[in-house]
């Protein structure tokens, strides 16, 4: 069953992925985990585990362009989630966040969009950090 408040449309779609794959259910895997999974309501083989980037790099930043947040319809900043895709292919002890490539999310519209930005201290690969967070560590 699928819980309507977690669905976040990107009217653009996600890079790489077919057109027609626009809304995603996010879905806490544990209430305590810091992972959540990004799966496609249309495609439930199409899914990602993401993070709230913010828990494992604090000093994570970056800014979103009036013209982004046109696009998301964005008008208060308090309605703004962030998600980073995590590739844990060969497992959590060798896993990479993209962290040049965030999902911006309005939490009051639903609306989202991968945005890609354009800063050199964020890498496609950043090695995932262990802690108590991920009860690996």
């Amino acid at each position: 069953m699928t819980d309507q408040q977690n669905i976040y449309t990107f009217k653009t779609g996600l890079p790489g992925l077919p057109e027609d794959l626009k809304d995603f259910n996010l879905i806490a895997i544990d209430k305590d985990s810091p992972f959540y999974l990004l799966q496609s309501t249309k495609d439930e083989e199409i899914c990602f585990i993401v993070i709230n980037p913010f828990l494992f790099f604090p000093g994570y930043e970056f800014d979103i362009s009036n013209e982004e947040k046109t696009k998301l319809d964005l008008e208060n900043n308090n309605d703004i989630a962030v998600f980073c895709i995590v590739n844990a292919s060969e497992g959590l002890k060798t896993a990479t966040v993209n962290l040049l490539a965030p999902i911006v999310v309005n939490t009051a519209t639903g609306a989202a969009k991968q945005v890609v930005l354009n800063d050199q201290r964020y890498t496609i690969r950043q090695p995932l950090p262990l802690s108590d967070q991920t009860g690996e560590g």
